[in-house]
């Protein structure tokens, strides 16, 4: 089982590798059957088809599913920057819980304007990869990235 000092050290990576506008990701942690949520509800469900499509799947978990949100978060604000708060882990019956908040701040495509979101960030872990990862959004920030995702 990884320790939270690794835990929080794989969390740094991730954030690091996305303000450097990398879309690689740590060996080890993300299978093809990690899951990927937002808001509580699995990417798989909010690309508006089938949600066992062998395509959705490809498309939706793991490291795909990863670089799918990470471009689109990039392509609505360029110049996004992710910083972290504290984490609290918690451990029970193998599986490990790392909880926090994210920032994401920059500015929108096409706008200019400035934004800034919190994102409360779960990571659910067993048997050191990571298991579901969920980020939850205010929905009206959501709109504002999709509008600027679709921005010249």
């Amino acid at each position: 089982m990884a320790t939270s000092t690794t835990l929080i050290a794989l969390v740094d990576q991730l954030i690091g590798l996305f303000n450097r506008r990398s879309l690689d990701l740590p060996d080890g942690y993300f299978t093809r059957n990690t899951q990927l949520a937002l808001n509580g509800v699995p990417f798989e469900e909010l690309v508006g088809r089938r949600a066992d499509d062998p395509l959705v799947l490809m498309l939706t978990k793991g490291a795909a599913g990863y670089r799918f949100a990470a471009k689109a978060v990039q392509h609505a604000v360029p110049d996004a920057s992710v910083q972290r708060g504290e984490l609290v882990e918690r451990s029970d019956a193998g599986i490990q819980l790392l909880t926090g908040q994210c920032w994401l701040s920059g500015h929108l495509r096409g706008a200019g304007e400035p934004v800034e979101v919190l994102i409360d960030v779960e990571l659910r872990l067993r048997d050191g990869t990571i298991e579901r990862a969920n980020a939850a959004v205010d929905p009206a920030i959501l709109q504002q990235l999709q509008a600027a995702r679709l921005r010249p």
